[in-house]
């Protein structure tokens, strides 16, 4: 069978694509300036508001693996319209839903929205790429994720400042509706022939990517890394609003802040990426570079008694982040081949995963208090133990 190797990127139909991580984007980061506000409405503490961030991460960890393994038997432009318009509908719903409960739910449709149209995002952005511009496509979803924080965050909280917080997923909900539109009607033809092998054996080849010991190493990396700065973000507005006194509209602003550095982050990083890639530097060494970065700004983020220090603790984890995830997606697409779709989508299920447990786990103790910094920064820890692992193994490889 003939691969087609791309000459040049489609940087439209690639721009259309990452589109979908604006909405991804503003929806991640917008439960954080909105918490006080949801605890309010339901008269629950934060830890437990906080359900409304960590059920849609964990409904998306669980899904992403056993979905890819039916979306890739579709083009990507099916699995991301269809994707986009079951996230609107879970978004509509927390919009209007009168219980905490029924919010719950309407997170959980629209983690199943996500879960369908994530991995075939960043599989269609690799797959359409040309060679030497791979590491540039990846940052362009990651800076676009990012964009959503710039721009979606502080206008979400704005408008929640002055009305409610259920505007902000109604904003969400009605964009993802728009882009899934457009994206069915606009993206174009493939190049790609969609998996047709039966679902034992798509199966056999998801699960078989475990045997790879790099993976795993990447994997766990990815979801320490993801509860090192998102989990601990959920948080932050609260922390932010208890500690400084920040309102919802200047928590926005903070959002816009990390975003900037998120975005940063993604630009550099993918480049370095091309950049190692030329010169056959060690993309390992990048990541373990990252989550050191992540470790120790974390503790600034979330333990400094000056607004400043704690602001720079927050965008300097984001950008470090950032760049530690376009790495790590550019290493497994790079690596799994034909298996692309299923590799990313076991690294987004951890990445979720990673939020999630680490959300429930800093819900059970006080907020911005000693045992609070500690588990936040253990995470950054283990995620630099799991990235030294994968250095050493493949230092060692290539000196074999």
């Amino acid at each position: 069978m003939t691969v087609h190797v791309p000459t040049a990127t489609p940087w439209p139909a690639q721009r259309m694509a990452a589109s979908l991580f604006l909405v991804l984007g503003t929806d991640m980061f917008i439960v954080s300036p909105l918490l006080p506000q949801i605890s309010q409405t339901f008269e629950v503490s934060s830890g437990e508001a906080s359900v409304v961030g960590w059920s849609f991460s964990l409904v998306y960890a669980l899904l992403s693996p056993a979905v890819a393994l039916i979306t890739n038997r579709f083009t990507r432009r099916s699995a991301m319209w269809v994707g986009a318009a079951v996230f609107s509908v879970g978004a509509l719903g927390v919009a209007v839903l009168p219980t905490l409960g029924l919010v719950v739910v309407g997170r959980v449709v629209a983690a199943v929205g996500a879960s369908i149209m994530g991995p075939p995002v960043w599989s269609f952005v690799t797959e359409t790429a040309a060679p030497h511009e791979v590491g540039k496509a990846v940052a362009s979803v990651a800076s676009t994720f990012a964009a959503g924080q710039i721009v979606g965050v502080p206008l979400g909280s704005l408008v929640a400042s002055f009305a409610s917080w259920r505007w902000a997923f109604l904003g969400t909900g009605l964009l993802a509706a728009g882009l899934a539109v457009l994206i069915g009607l606009r993206l174009g033809q493939e190049v790609r022939v969609p998996e047709k092998v039966r679902l034992r054996v798509a199966l056999a080849d998801s699960l078989g990517l475990w045997r790879r010991p790099n993976m795993s190493f990447l994997v766990t990396a990815n979801f320490f890394a993801q509860a090192t700065r998102y989990a601990t973000y959920t948080f932050a507005g609260v922390l932010l609003f208890t500690r400084f006194g920040l309102d919802t509209a200047q928590l926005g602003l903070v959002g816009t802040a990390v975003g900037v550095g998120s975005l940063i982050g993604s630009v550099v990083g993918g480049r370095l990426v091309d950049w190692i890639h030329a010169r056959g530097g060690s993309q390992p060494l990048l990541n373990l570079i990252y989550a050191g970065l992540m470790t120790v700004f974390i503790v600034f983020a979330t333990a400094a008694g000056n607004i400043w220090l704690s602001l720079i603790g927050w965008v300097v984890t984001f950008a470090a982040g950032a760049a530690f995830v376009s790495n790590g997606q550019e290493m497994l697409t790079r690596s799994a081949g034909k298996n692309r779709a299923y590799a990313l989508s076991w690294n987004n299920a951890a990445l979720y995963a990673g939020m999630a447990a680490g959300t429930f786990l800093l819900g059970l103790v006080s907020l911005g208090e000693t045992p609070f910094v500690i588990i936040a920064a253990s995470f950054g820890v283990l995620s630099v133990l799991a990235s030294l692992l994968l250095w050493r193994r493949t230092d060692a490889a290539k000196a074999a």
